[in-house]
């Protein structure tokens, strides 16, 4: 299937959003550009819209429009739209050419009706005979509709759909292994043509691999999906191809934004701190990581600072967790002159924990 992109006006409020939602295909996949001489046959593409409404309430229908753009430029999807062989897959609809709007226009037998969750249908233009200017072509589908006893509105959907040259190709995107430990690394290999710029877009990244047909990854520790993509044609109207890989990391690192736990939540990182010189007064390090400090003192008094918070341990209180946020400075003073005391960190991180200075 074609990566086609979805684009609404950004003008057009919420309320007016389209009510059905709209997936597009086309064959073949991608669309090839005609040849520019006139005296040789147009290439001939299909283009299937898939129609569904996601919400559980019905919506209602008056039609549906179809604008194709046709000519000779590079932004006409078409040369020639009366070639075009429409059909939905609805039943009692029908669909016919508005020539002077260059729309096809999809309208019930009555004066409207209802689309619900379990009316999924496809709307089909087929024989197209493809523009022979390389270019992205915009094709707008419009559903007059409403919900309830609303006011029936007009509401835009728009598809951009590339022609390419005749020898553009990108295909058998792999990633191997598709499966890694984390950490892992894995090798990424493609198919493409030589008229085009090509680049890898993966997290925050966006390379130039124009000149490659492959490229290892390293050191991968969250599930990734690769994507390459391809630009060819006029700048004024470039043409644009995405495809995708992906690759699965077993115990993935997570960057999350918020975490709500109903469970047990495990770390199984933890460093035991070495308790210093009992000769030292007051000693302190510093946090490598979020996590907890867990302290026990069996025997003497003593207080415990971690940034903002503090505990005093002594014959009453003999043990206290404290957070311990990554960069916090953790202080340790004794009270009196005998004592014993021990140090376990639970980090969310695996760096250990830094050696003790001391203070006085």
């Amino acid at each position: 299937m074609t990566v086609v992109i979805q684009t609404h006006d950004p003008e057009i409020s919420a309320e007016v959003e389209p009510l059905l939602s709209y997936t597009v295909s086309t064959t073949p996949s991608p669309l090839k550009a005609s040849p520019e001489n006139p005296q040789v046959p147009e290439e001939i593409g299909e283009v299937v819209i898939s129609v569904a409404r996601q919400s559980g309430t019905p919506a209602d229908v008056e039609w549906i429009r179809v604008k194709v753009p046709a000519g000779a430029m590079a932004p006409d999807l078409a040369t020639d739209l009366s070639k075009i062989s429409p059909r939905i897959s609805l039943t009692g609809w029908s669909v016919r050419l508005d020539a002077a709007a260059k729309e096809f226009v999809c309208t019930p037998g009555g004066s409207h009706a209802p689309i619900g969750p379990d009316t999924g249908f496809t709307i089909q233009l087929s024989d197209i005979p493809i523009g022979r200017k390389v270019g992205t072509a915009p094709v707008t589908v419009t559903e007059r509709s409403r919900t309830g006893n609303s006011a029936f509105q007009d509401r835009l959907t728009v598809f951009n759909l590339g022609k390419f040259p005749a020898d553009f190709y990108l295909r058998n995107f792999l990633c191997e292994p598709s499966i890694i430990n984390n950490g892992g690394d894995v090798k990424l290999t493609w198919e493409r043509s030589a008229n085009a710029t090509y680049e890898l877009l993966y997290g925050d990244i966006d390379r130039d691999v124009t000149n490659r047909t492959s490229l290892d990854i390293e050191g991968i520790k969250s599930d990734t999906t690769f994507y390459i993509r391809a630009t060819t044609g006029d700048p004024t109207n470039p043409v644009v191809r995405i495809i995708s890989a992906q690759v699965t990391v077993l115990k993935p690192d997570l960057e999350i934004g918020n975490l709500t736990v109903h469970g047990a939540v495990q770390m199984m990182q933890n460093t035991n701190l070495a308790t210093p010189p009992q000769h030292w007064k007051t000693y302190e390090t510093t946090a490598p990581s979020d996590g907890f400090l867990f302290v026990t003192c069996p025997l003497g008094t003593v207080d415990v600072n971690v940034d903002q918070f503090s505990a005093s341990l002594g014959s009453e209180r003999q043990t206290a967790t404290l957070a311990a946020p990554k960069g916090a400075t953790i202080r340790v003073r004794w009270i009196g002159d005998t004592g014993s005391i021990r140090f376990q960190s639970y980090c969310f991180g695996d760096t250990p924990m830094p050696a003790w200075n001391r203070i006085d």
